[in-house]
């Protein structure tokens, strides 16, 4: 997976996992591709 890509699918995935947290399959793309972490630019936008 490029450099951009990786970053849109974990800034996707945070902001869906912030959107429906009870979603499991957005925390397994963060678990299984960023260790768990989230993208620390869409929380900060979300603030």
């Amino acid at each position: 997976m490029g450099g951009i890509d990786a970053m849109k699918l974990r800034s996707s995935m945070t902001l869906f996992h912030r959107a429906d947290p009870q979603d499991q399959a957005f925390s397994a793309v963060l678990e299984r591709y960023f260790g768990g972490a989230t993208d620390d630019a869409t929380d900060a936008l979300l603030t």
